[in-house]
């Protein structure tokens, strides 16, 4: 009885594994090479009160989703700025500051070449822009480029993935937008 539980288990692995390797085969051209996700909003504030509240870059783990858990600035700030970011599982990884234009940009790029990185990214970068609309309204944009280490695999990560990401982001941009709607 136990071996016919047992046998059932494996085969089901087996089903499992050979299914997301079609479907990644499928889902191959998809994620090779640099990929982006992207997303904006219009903000009805300011650009001074916009690029108050998402140029916080400290406290990113309290407007943000779940997924990030705490921020702790290492070295500097602006340009050069390194932050650590720490997941409730307490993976973390580290990011540095490439682009600091302060009340029109900023980006970071995160260190996907250290051991302990605990995602399937070769490469991993986010800007934030802010731009005038109106006196009060602010576009804000952001963009995040990735690349998956392994493109095969990557095809399942990248529709499972997108999903989270664009639930996310929404939670992001919503705390955002009312932060800087309230801000006095």
């Amino acid at each position: 009885m136990i071996r016919k539980i047992l046998k059932g288990v494996a085969l089901f692995l087996v089903l499992d594994i050979v299914i997301l390797l079609v479907y990644g085969f499928v889902q191959y051209p998809k994620a090779k090479g640099e990929q982006h996700f992207i997303a904006e909003r219009i903000i009805h504030a300011s650009k001074e009160q916009v690029w108050e509240v998402i140029s916080d870059v400290g406290n990113y783990h309290k407007v943000t989703a779940p997924n990030i858990h705490h921020v702790e600035i290492v070295e500097g700030q602006g340009l050069g700025m390194k932050r650590v970011c720490s997941a409730p599982d307490g993976s973390s990884w580290e990011e540095t500051c490439t682009v600091w234009n302060p009340g029109n940009e900023f980006q970071f790029v995160v260190n996907t070449q250290k051991e302990d990185y605990p995602f399937p990214l070769k490469s991993l970068s986010g800007i934030w822009k802010v731009e005038t609309v109106s006196p009060m309204q602010t576009r804000l944009y952001m963009d995040f480029a990735y690349e998956f280490k392994s493109p095969f695999l990557s095809g399942y990560f990248l529709s499972m993935g997108m999903k989270q990401a664009k639930k996310e982001t929404e939670f992001l941009l919503d705390n955002w937008q009312q932060l800087a709607e309230n801000k006095k």
